[in-house]
């Protein structure tokens, strides 16, 4: 068995911004399609708050007190960062059904919703 066209691509894409732990299990794993779902779940939910470098510009967009301009830099660092993100996240979530099965589609789209207020 060995893992579907496109997870190699889908690896490469992901590797600079998930751990290494993850990109060996992928590596190591990927032919299996449970451990693919968990990966890609996984992988969304990291993807899914700011990382680092938002990190970093938001809290020195709030540093900049009255440095206009110093701040609107850091805020479209911010923004920038969000913006690549939020790709990734998308090209993650669009690779998935040609990933895995229909059933397992429907496991991931189910683990990467939001649960319920409540919940």
């Amino acid at each position: 068995m060995s893992a579907p066209e496109g997870w190699g691509e889908l690896l490469g894409q992901l590797e600079p911004y998930v751990s290494p732990e993850w990109s060996t299990h992928a590596r190591e794993h990927g032919e299996q399609p449970w451990i693919r779902l968990i990966l890609l779940v996984d992988a969304h939910h990291q993807l899914s708050t700011p990382r680092v470098a938002e990190k970093v510009a938001m809290t020195m967009a709030d540093l900049a007190v009255d440095r206009d301009k110093e701040r609107e830099g850091w805020e479209a660092l911010r923004e920038s960062a969000a913006d690549q993100r939020r790709d990734i996240v998308a090209g993650l979530v669009d690779a998935t059904p040609a990933l895995l099965s229909p059933e397992l589609v429907q496991l991931f789209e189910r683990s990467i919703e939001p649960a319920p207020p409540g919940m």
